[in-house]
């Protein structure tokens, strides 16, 4: 709320108090005390009420700042790099080796089968 409005409502309530409060100020009569009639509480009572009414509508009704939060617009993402496919030449795998069983004997003349690969 600026600082105008704050001082618009704030006097806006003084007045009403104020004209509430003289509306139901008594008039100074000299009479016995213990006798006094009820119009004027009554009275005073509304009055406070809708004074009360009134200044709560004036406050109430005023705009506060409310803060929205900013809609930011991000920029795209940039394109990925292209992508640029070279042929590579590979050379041939080795052929596998070329193996069998054969036959072998140890040292002791003793026989085992044995994988001989060229």
């Amino acid at each position: 709320m600026t600082f105008m409005k704050k001082t618009v409502s704030a006097g806006l309530v003084a007045l009403s108090v104020a004209g509430a409060l003289a509306a139901t100020a008594p008039a100074a009569e000299a009479r016995d005390r213990y006798h006094h009639r009820g119009d004027d509480v009554l009275l005073g009572a509304a009055a406070g009420i809708a004074g009360g009414l009134i200044g709560g509508a004036i406050v109430s009704g005023s705009q506060r700042p409310v803060y929205v939060e900013p809609q930011y617009e991000y920029a795209p993402p940039p394109p990925p790099p292209p992508v640029y496919y070279r042929r590579a030449y590979y050379e041939p795998a080795p052929p596998p080796p070329r193996c069998h069983m054969e036959w072998v004997e140890n040292e002791y003349g003793e026989a085992y089968r044995a994988r001989v690969c060229y």
